[in-house]
């Protein structure tokens, strides 16, 4: 991990266990447990033959700054609705991405797509606290806790409806990953570190995911602007793409979101 992401799991440990301490993990099974049934995030990612978006839901970025200054997740996330999108992602973490889990509370209400939770997912509270709050599934990244450690989150949120997105980025880390139990499996074209985009690590990891468990469900993430950028992924073998900035960015995100699924 480079600097700025060992600084953003440190202070996500503070914050799960300030959180603990408002909240017990006792009360927040109680909650999960109360919810109704999750949507199916692998099955709207799966069902028929269209392009498949992970539209998300971000005011900034700690590489790139504020994306949207008024922003506003229920207004976005019901655009991307209209426009198409298969599932959302939510930014839940507020210190470096301006989100809450209230937003991903307000989301979920008002739309009827699968809303994926992204955070910096550390320990087995937030996984009973997506859920809590009405999420459908959520988001692990490879590398940034043991893999043993990731394995059992990834059981937990199967015992509790959800199917998680297994974030990677490279090589290393999505053949650790892939020997566990997931079954939705994003490969981040970002390089954590440096962040540069690069697409062909999305073509190269897709290559050895599949070779070793052929029925996983795949997911481009990171550096996909346009249809042009769509067709060569699809044309290696990828039919669902997580796409924020481009979206985000957009003075018309529903309109952009057409023209993207649009072959």
């Amino acid at each position: 991990m480079n600097n700025l992401l060992r600084e953003i799991i440190s202070n996500k440990r503070l914050e799960v266990t300030a959180a603990k301490k408002n909240i017990p993990e006792s009360e927040l099974v109680t909650l999960a447990h109360a919810k109704s049934a999750a949507r199916n995030f692998r099955e709207a990612l799966t069902a028929g033959s269209s392009t498949k978006i992970i539209a998300e839901c971000k005011k900034q970025s700690p590489s790139k700054g504020v994306f949207i200054a008024d922003y506003n997740p229920v207004t976005l996330a019901k655009s991307y609705e209209k426009g198409g999108a298969s599932a959302l992602s939510v930014l839940t973490d507020h210190k470096y991405f301006g989100g809450t889990l209230d937003d991903l509370k307000a989301v979920k209400e008002q739309v009827k797509i699968p809303v994926l939770r992204k955070d910096f997912i550390v320990d087995r509270y937030q996984v009973f606290e997506a859920r809590a709050a009405g999420a459908d599934s959520f988001l692990l990244i490879a590398g940034t806790i043991e893999y043993s450690d990731l394995f059992k989150l990834v059981e937990l949120g199967q015992s509790l409806g959800m199917e998680p997105l297994i974030e990677s980025h490279t090589g290393e880390e999505l053949m650790k990953a892939i020997e566990g139990p997931g079954k939705i499996y994003g490969v981040n074209n970002r390089n954590l570190s440096t962040f540069d985009v690069d697409l062909n690590i999305a073509v190269s990891l897709i290559t050895q995911a599949k070779k070793k468990r052929p029925t996983i469900t795949m997911v481009c993430e990171s550096g996909v602007h346009s249809r042009k950028d769509i067709d060569s992924m699809e044309a290696v073998g990828y039919k669902v793409f997580l796409i924020g900035e481009a979206l985000v960015t957009s003075a018309n995100p529903e309109d952009r979101l057409k023209a993207l699924i649009m072959s």
